[in-house]
């Protein structure tokens, strides 16, 4: 009987520990799981690469896309991009020494040029904060060019590792211009004239000047064909042949809309994903050279690194430095971070990015003419990116794994399929880090 009893009291106790010790191990693992897929990306590369419009994607595909006021935000600055694109081909189809039909004195052109021209009203309401403000001076007014020819050093260079003190003296004068100051306040302070029905008839007079002068002005196809030798929206073909839609100012874009459009980021964002049991943190970090020196902030806990670059725009020069090659700079930036000591064990993934643009340009412009060692066809897509995609690989010194795509960041289908491939790269480093496969 007494061994009997003990017997029980001893399986008590036994069922009872397996009771705490599998408790324990639950939530061991559930602590493991919830740590495991906690990842974090961050997208870098310089300015108008197409950081940006990957995170578009991803929102696309893993949130709930995009909320009513972005749409209409994207609408009214799209419609400005497209104004100002089209001042911006007359303006240097003349510096180009281009002859335009619309500057012949009798030309039935020459009043859609006058409407453009005059055409001077922001919404400024509608299209948002000061930071796009300041944006549109920069890229849009004499302010703005004048300031970038003086902020330009003519030199490839990465910044970010720099310190804030060296990064400005580079950068220039972080202040304002006295122009640049008036234009944004004259900026602040305009208003839409008259009432919505006479607004909405500018507009469609405005649109149809538009594409009228696309359509049958051969100067402006002329001049738009020499675009990589000034600084024009990548989209601008698209805003011109969909002018009509943007100009009707009730109009809601469309998830390619913004995929195409563009604003200019700046500083640092982040975004959350719950992709099936992981959570992805995506941050996005502005390109341009202004922007480099805020990257180290958020360089801690990194699971890997998705590196942007826009191979079409292999002929085009910085918007912040018009001496210096986007491609050129990008190999730095590019060989900066792979080997910084930030990165020493984090994967970086390669997009190589606007193949449909590169495909387009490549049929009229001489590769080896910007990259003088290519031994390959110039015309040859497959054989252009080989070529980028091998330069950028030679660069790292590092041990660590550099996985290379080639896409097409408007595309959603295929960025479908490259965004699940590069999660499942994240997720393996990650796990392959923690010791866990």
């Amino acid at each position: 009987m007494g061994c009997g009893a003990s017997t029980m009291e001893m399986d008590e106790r036994y069922y009872e520990q397996k009771r705490i010790n599998d408790a324990i191990e639950k939530s061991l693992k559930s602590h493991q799981k919830v740590e495991r897929s906690q990842l974090k990306m961050i997208l870098l590369g310089a300015g108008e690469s197409g950081k940006s419009t990957v995170l578009k994607q991803l929102r696309l595909l893993h949130k709930d896309g995009f909320q009513y006021q972005e749409r209409l935000q994207y609408a009214q600055i799209i419609w400005v991009d497209a104004v100002q694109s089209m001042k911006l081909l007359m303006i240097h189809a003349r510096r180009l020494h281009i002859p335009l039909k619309c500057d012949e004195p009798d030309s039935p052109f020459s009043q859609a040029k006058k409407l453009i021209l005059r055409y001077r009203c922001l919404d400024v309401g509608t299209i948002g904060d000061e930071s796009f403000l300041k944006d549109y001076v920069m890229k849009y007014s004499d302010g703005g060019e004048s300031r970038r020819k003086r902020m330009g050093t003519g030199q490839a260079d990465a910044l970010w590792d720099r310190n804030l003190e060296q990064s400005e003296r580079l950068l220039g004068d972080s202040a304002e211009t006295e122009l640049e100051n008036q234009e944004l306040e004259e900026l602040k302070e305009s208003r839409p004239t008259g009432d919505f029905a006479a607004r909405k008839q500018q507009r469609q007079q405005l649109a149809n000047a538009i594409q009228l002068l696309w359509a049958h002005d051969p100067g402006i196809q002329q001049c738009y064909n020499r675009a990589h030798e000034f600084q024009l929206e990548a989209s601008t073909r698209y805003y011109f042949e969909n002018i009509q839609k943007f100009a009707d100012p009730d109009y809601i874009c469309s998830d390619t809309d913004i995929l195409k459009g563009r604003i200019k980021t700046t500083g640092i964002t982040e975004t959350d994903f719950n992709i099936g049991s992981t959570r992805l943190k995506v941050l996005d970090a502005g390109g341009q050279r202004s922007e480099r020196r805020k990257w180290i902030h958020c360089f801690e806990d990194i699971t890997a690194v998705v590196f942007v670059l826009a191979v079409s725009e292999f002929n085009q020069t910085l918007f912040e430095d018009e001496r210096v090659n986007r491609v050129h700079e990008a190999i730095l930036l590019f060989e900066s971070l792979c080997n910084s000591r930030w990165f020493v064990d984090t994967p970086f993934i390669l997009f190589l990015n606007k193949i449909d643009l590169l495909e387009e340009k490549l049929q009229q412009t001489n590769f080896k003419e910007y990259f003088p060692d290519y031994p390959g066809d110039v015309h040859n897509v497959d054989s252009v990116v080989t070529y980028l995609e091998r330069t950028f690989l030679s660069v790292n010194r590092t041990s660590k794994p550099v996985y290379v795509h080639r896409t097409c960041a408007t595309d959603t289908q295929s960025m479908e399929f490259v965004l699940n491939a590069t999660t499942d790269i994240l997720l393996q480093n990650h796990l392959k880090k923690s010791g866990l496969i």
